[in-house]
């Protein structure tokens, strides 16, 4: 596995910045990450991103539209519509990568209207640690249980 590279890739009429991490092995399946709404790559997606390299994914963070290392303005002001763009964008970018295998992408990321209207990929992992403590919040119940 190679470091992480600093990059950027076009969005809503700016630049997007993040982390690749190659995984080594080409070509490899994809993933790209980013927060929900106005959280930022610094916060753990550097370790998931690690994590998902050593397994053997080429994984991109990001930051959204006016957050973090990412242009835009205005600045820390979350955008539904803009962070779908973001989304999409950086599937798009991610699937030109010399190191990706562009038919194997998925998207890791928070349980949002964003992520889940990504329907180009074939994988979405969503995640939402507040979920299970609201008694009117939707259950989620895995098609095949954990071993």
């Amino acid at each position: 596995m190679s470091g992480r590279i600093d990059i950027g890739f076009p969005s809503a009429g700016t630049t997007l910045r993040g982390w690749l991490y190659e995984s080594g092995e080409t070509p490899s399946p994809g993933i790209v990450m980013a927060h929900g709404l106005s959280a930022v790559k610094e916060m753990y997606l550097d370790d998931y991103a690690s994590a998902f390299a050593e397994a053997g994914f080429t994984t991109l963070a990001y930051d959204h539209f006016g957050f973090g290392a990412s242009d835009g303005d205005p600045r820390q002001s979350p955008s539904p519509q803009v962070q779908q763009l973001g989304y999409r964008d950086a599937v798009t970018w991610l699937a030109t990568h010399p190191s990706v295998d562009s038919s194997r992408i998925g998207i890791w990321g928070p349980a949002s209207r964003e992520v889940t209207s990504s329907r180009s990929v074939p994988m979405i992992y969503l995640w939402s640690p507040v979920w299970h403590r609201f008694p009117s919040s939707p259950k989620v119940v895995p098609s095949h249980p954990p071993r």
